[in-house]
């Protein structure tokens, strides 16, 4: 069977989340081209009954991640979740729910540590789920600059020119930001704080996605990405 590659930046996020929902289940989707996962996306387990041994993604909140993944350039190319204190053998439980023709990543979890990832694909007759040979690939460490669509909330469009949205370029979720405010500086003070973070009520998402959840700023970008801009309020007496 041919491999199934993944970033190693990808798969420390795998992990990460896995550990992180120790001693419940957690799930995402692999998405990428071809055999190559280049974005790990995290989903909620929405069992409440059994997440420690199950987990459940509803089929309308499945779709929605889907499309925003796809409108990304993005194939899925399959699920993944985790074993908490069991191995990364999948369960007859997991082959009678699982699809044909998609990877199946399973993360072993022992006292809150990733211990060992497996990939496992269904049969055609779906008797079994055959491991299928798991490989780690460098991260990409230098991009070609995309073409990206910011679009900017209703009170900072005076800084835009009256603009809803602006096209820039940019490798990353943090270079096309840095190309906006080059663009139009006065967004600076308004987006970013003293130190060059991006505000506390200033909220990113990359499709549907928040990128404090992907990997925020240094999250890659693909050609005709849509980055929106949404700031959150907050006050109170102190």
């Amino acid at each position: 069977m041919t491999p199934m590659f993944i970033q190693a930046d990808q798969l420390a996020k795998l992990h990460a989340h896995a550990e992180a929902g120790y001693p419940h289940e957690v799930v995402g989707i692999l998405a990428g081209q071809d055999s190559l996962v280049t974005r790990v996306h995290a989903l909620t387990n929405e069992r409440a009954d059994s997440a420690h041994n199950r987990y459940k993604v509803s089929g309308l909140v499945l779709m929605r991640a889907e499309q925003s993944l796809e409108s990304q350039g993005l194939v899925i190319l399959g699920y993944y979740h985790s074993h908490p204190d069991h191995p990364a053998q999948y369960s007859e439980y997991d082959r009678d729910h699982a699809l044909p023709n998609l990877a199946y990543l399973i993360t072993a979890i022992h006292s809150g540590r990733a211990v060992d990832t497996l990939c496992w694909r269904l049969r055609e007759d779906r008797s079994a789920m055959d491991p299928q040979p798991l490989q780690i690939k460098p991260s990409d460490t230098v991009r070609e600059p995309m073409s990206v669509i910011i679009h900017i909330p209703t009170p900072l469009r005076s800084y835009t020119n009256g603009q809803s949205s602006v096209d820039v370029t940019g490798a990353t979720v943090g270079e096309a930001l840095g190309a906006l405010t080059e663009a139009h500086p006065k967004l600076t003070k308004h987006l970013r704080s003293d130190s060059g973070a991006l505000r506390s009520f200033v909220n990113v998402y990359l499709g549907d996605e928040d990128i404090r959840f992907l990997n925020k700023e240094a999250t890659p970008v693909t050609d005709g990405a849509e980055l929106t801009i949404v700031p959150s309020i907050a006050g109170g007496v102190q």
